[in-house]
């Protein structure tokens, strides 16, 4: 509203100087020039804060790994200047002292979040401390879900069809027969030097959870930063073999959304569609129409006929 006004200034006081509004002898009040000024600052201090509301909005990718960055942004935008005026500096307190408040439970998840965003990995706001931390606790968060999975894999297993279990019996078979049988002297120097001399891909596979995922953080690490309008999710899918561990943790965390402005969304949709010359809707008919409406581009609509 500001921005627009101090867009329409001119045409706003070349109107109020016209002598038909003043024919009836009534004051009429107007901004001083010190009330332009104040809202000139006022409209760059909420500059950024217009920015970050429009891009935590946005539906086409999750954003709560951008909470952590945008929330320090922010602190740091509302820090004291020597220009500021009194108005600036009260406006600048009050903001920083509420926003300071949010998300002070949340803050380890959130850094969490943003750790596992390749934009946003390098965690620049963090001491070195906390950031070692915080990629410690996703390597324990990792190897923690590796256990839970194989924990989880007997009870999959046993709820498995007979006939899929028959298919993976007789490839099972297969392989046992083309593999060819190990001999006397293998088995010999398997049990003299095994333990020191093992291929790489054995030692590997003795390696525990918590390795793994130290290994993948290390490595994740070290990989350049992805660029701020990059893909975060495209990415992981892609490197998904190039981190399993790592991969699977990031699905947890980034498909969750930063607001809740995407579900807000779909209400109103619903308030669209569902009106009093559409009351006979049934329930069904409406969640169809809610998801083809969310779901498909403004051309694919107009052509399909309902």
């Amino acid at each position: 509203m500001l921005e627009r006004f101090l867009e329409q200034q001119p045409a706003v006081t070349a109107t109020l100087l016209d002598n038909k509004l003043r024919k009836g002898g009534s004051e009429i009040r107007t901004l001083t020039e010190g009330d332009l000024s104040a809202a000139e600052q006022v409209l760059s201090l909420l500059a950024p804060l217009k920015a970050a509301t429009t891009l935590m909005c946005e539906e086409k990718q999750p954003t709560v790994s951008i909470i952590a960055p945008l929330r320090k942004k922010l602190l740091t935008h509302f820090e004291y200047t020597p220009d500021d005026t009194p108005l600036i500096k009260d406006m600048k307190r009050v903001m920083a002292e509420d926003l300071r408040e949010r998300y002070v439970n949340e803050e380890p998840f959130l850094l969490r979040a943003a750790a596992l965003d390749l934009r946003f990995k390098k965690l620049p706001f963090l001491s070195d401390e906390r950031r070692n931390q915080t990629f410690e606790c996703i390597a324990e968060e990792a190897a923690q879900l590796k256990e839970q999975r194989l924990q989880n894999e007997p009870e999959v297993q046993a709820q498995e069809t007979p006939l899929h279990a028959q298919m993976c019996d007789e490839r099972e078979t297969k392989s046992m027969e083309e593999t060819p049988p190990v001999s006397k002297k293998t088995k010999v120097l398997d049990d003299l030097f095994g333990d020191s001399f093992s291929t790489e891909d054995q030692c590997a596979r003795k390696k525990t959870s918590k390795e793994l995922a130290n290994d993948e953080i290390r490595k994740y690490r070290d990989i350049a930063s992805l660029s701020l309008g990059g893909k975060v999710l495209q990415w992981w899918k892609a490197h998904q073999a190039e981190f399993p561990l790592l991969a699977d943790l990031a699905q947890t965390y980034l498909c969750i959304p930063g607001t809740s402005v995407p579900s807000e969304r779909v209400f109103s949709t619903a308030g669209d569609i569902v009106r009093s010359e559409r009351s006979v809707l049934s329930s069904e008919h409406v969640d169809q129409l809610i998801f083809l409406k969310k779901n498909l581009s403004k051309c694919t609509i107009e052509s399909i006929e309902l």
